[in-house]
């Protein structure tokens, strides 16, 4: 058995094309070789190299264009008469399987590392000039170390990418002295591809750039779409055009007449049985029936018409919710100008698209009317309360006002205005919400209220219908002089000059700073201060043009009652009776835009709708249909609503994993 040796051979430079500025080490000439080794090595291993043949009678190989090859560090033993026939196979056999080094897929980033300052002219013969190179390789960049980005370290070294001396015996085996531009097989290490030439050296593969050194590219970072990214792409995806997914009453318009409500005869009642209480509200008891076809659950809530219940519909075998009104005549007959209301709008509107409630029955038991609708959720302001009135997220606030505005419109284009719009009286469809880490001060319309919430909840779903017809007029017939909920009253109400459509949009805006406040906007009882604080709000004095018209009504028993606010042409606040709590609750209001901060388009957007909303004249306010063509409703924004919906997703796939599947298979095929 022979010693062992280390062999040393001649490949070739890189190809031309490549354009490289390192030196090429190849001459055709043959030279002779030093007859002992230039780098000491043990004895045991005496190197020896006068037995190989001279450089020149090697043949040259053909090097592929896609790749570049360095020679091995190390190469077994073998006799000098087989190193000429056996090198070559030994070169085919250490050919790395790129095929199996891309099974995965090419990689997503691409470094490349290269170095195109010259190399040093160093004086003497070629061969010591050589050595001084390699040891330059072994020194001076070994040391040098490049992050990698998935966590591991590439060392590298700007050395020729071959080399024609054998390496140090004892050095380390690490890559710092033996790259190549391509991915490096070496019996020392294996290296990840970090260059364009990684794609050439797939056979596979040959979309790849023509990178050639000194060209240098800059890190080409992976462009991952972020969660909230995604979220707002969705966002975008999934929301409507506001405008064009409302869809206006088919004409003509059917407008119901008086609707019969039959009375259902109490077989049960006694005459020592007291069923009503001493205001006429109807005496709620679980478990009693309520007719024949319901009986009662619980209580849901109560108000001055009457009392609302949730019941069980032994017809139907769902749950219901049931308006009971009190035993007053007025009310009963405010409930049967309700039932017209709910029976227009089901004409009108059969699958429901503008979120309003339907009438699913009626009837009169123990002189109370009931009226049946779908049971829903609690009201918005029932989950603003229950949530410590920290306000709803901006995206949320935006579902709600795009649903306000499309049943508005819908109840316009049917000639009714609804005239009591508020929280109250906004349903949500699910109750299911998802705490959220808030920690942050929250937006007051007043500088004397600072408040701050360390958590919120957040609605799963922002579905809601509206409800609570029993003070909707239409336009055409009779006008109360008095309207709408006095922190939702407009001013033309107040000013007594009559209202009609706009006073809904005014409504709604109150309704759209109380959810990003989550306190009411005009909290007041007085009708002059409650001007001064619109004033205030809307940083400016109201029309001249209205002030006229409300002096103008004459004296007496003609005159307008809202003059005695004005003198000379404006607004007379503070008067002589105003008391100092109130001067200072008004001087504290904040302007519109010092709540809402204009910091992003959103809000800006946001403004510009409010600021169209809030007009003192109603015959200049922006109108329902004109309000879902906003800008603001095209604006989206990622927050925690937007993560709400996500998580709601998620929970359906869990419960339902095939609901996806039954979506996609009910969509009609569409034929190519």
């Amino acid at each position: 058995m022979s010693t062992p040796s280390i062999a040393t051979t001649l490949l070739p430079a890189h190809h031309s094309q490549y354009g490289y500025t390192h030196q090429n080490l190849y001459s055709p000439t043959a030279r002779p070789y030093p007859t002992t080794n230039t780098l000491p090595a043990p004895q045991r291993l005496n190197t020896s190299f006068h037995s190989y043949q001279g450089a020149a009678q090697y043949q040259r190989p053909q090097q592929s264009p896609a790749m570049s090859y360095r020679g091995p560090s190390n190469v077994s033993t073998m006799p000098a008469s087989q190193s000429t026939s056996v090198l070559p196979d030994a070169h085919l056999r250490r050919q790395p399987d790129w095929n199996e080094f891309y099974k995965n897929g090419i990689p997503k980033e691409i470094i490349v590392i290269d170095d195109d300052s010259p190399d040093p002219q160093w004086p003497g013969d070629a061969s010591r000039r050589q050595q001084r190179q390699d040891a330059a390789g072994y020194t001076s960049n070994a040391g040098r170390k490049r992050r990698g980005d998935q966590g591991e370290e590439i060392e590298y070294a700007d050395s020729p990418t071959y080399s024609t001396h054998p390496a140090k015996f004892g050095a380390s085996s690490s890559s710092a002295s033996y790259h190549s531009g391509d991915r490096t097989t070496s019996l020392q290490t294996v290296t990840a591809p970090t260059s364009l030439e990684s794609y050439g050296s797939n056979p596979a593969s040959n979309s790849y750039e023509d990178v050639r050194v000194g060209q240098k590219r800059k890190r080409a970072q992976p462009q991952k779409e972020t969660r909230s990214q995604a979220a707002k792409r969705k966002q975008q995806e999934s929301a409507p055009d506001a405008f064009a997914d409302y869809i206006p009453p088919p004409k003509p318009l059917r407008k119901a007449a008086d609707v019969h409500v039959p009375v259902v005869r109490d077989t049960e009642k006694h005459k020592s049985l007291k069923v009503d209480d001493d205001d006429g509200h109807y005496i709620v008891n679980s478990g009693t029936k309520l007719a024949d076809r319901y009986e009662i659950i619980k209580l849901l809530g109560q108000g001055t018409f009457g009392k609302v219940v949730e019941a069980y519909d032994s017809r139907k075998k769902t749950k219901c919710a049931v308006k009971i009104i009190r035993s007053v005549q007025k009310y009963r007959d405010a409930s049967r100008i309700e039932l017209r209301v709910l029976s227009t709008l089901a004409l009108n509107d059969k699958n429901n698209r503008n979120k309003c409630i339907h009438l699913r029955d009626s009837f009169d038991f123990r002189n109370h009317i009931c009226i049946v609708t779908d049971l829903l959720g609690q009201s918005v302001f029932d989950f603003l309360k229950g949530n410590g009135f920290v306000p709803f997220p901006s995206t949320q606030i935006q579902s709600f006002a795009r649903q306000l505005f499309t049943s508005v419109a819908f109840l316009h284009d049917l000639n009714l205005i609804h005239t009591d719009l508020k929280p109250e009286n906004i349903l949500l469809v699910h109750n299911a919400y998802q705490t959220f880490t808030y920690n942050r001060s929250i937006p007051s319309s007043s500088h004397t209220i600072s408040r701050t919430a360390r958590q919120r909840r957040v609605l799963l779903d922002s579905e809601i219908r509206l409800i609570d017809f029993g003070s909707a007029t239409f336009d055409d017939e009779y006008h109360s002089s008095v309207v709408s909920t006095r922190h939702y009253r407009a001013p033309e109400i107040i000013l007594q000059l009559g209202w009609s459509f706009p006073c809904d949009i005014w409504s709604i805006g109150c309704i759209i700073v109380e959810f990003f406040t989550g306190d009411a906007l005009f909290q007041t009882h007085d009708n002059l201060e409650h001007l001064a604080m619109m004033e205030a709000v809307c940083n400016g004095k109201i029309d001249s043009k209205l002030v006229k018209q409300v002096c103008a009504g004459g004296r007496g028993a003609n005159a307008n009652s809202a003059a005695k606010f004005f003198n000379r042409g404006k607004l007379e606040y503070p008067n002589s009776e105003t008391s100092k709590g109130s001067r200072k609750y008004v001087k504290a209001m904040k302007h519109l835009h010092e709540f809402i901060p204009a910091n992003s388009s959103f809000n800006r957007h946001l403004l510009d709708l409010l600021r169209r909303i809030f007009v003192y004249d109603p015959k200049n306010r922006i109108t329902a249909k004109e309000a879902l063509k906003h800008p603001w409703f095209k604006e989206t924004i990622v927050d925690d609503g937007t993560e709400a919906i996500r998580i709601r997703e998620e929970r359906s796939l869990v419960e339902d994993p095939f609901a996806e599947e039954d979506a996609n298979a009910k969509r009609p095929r569409i034929d190519q």
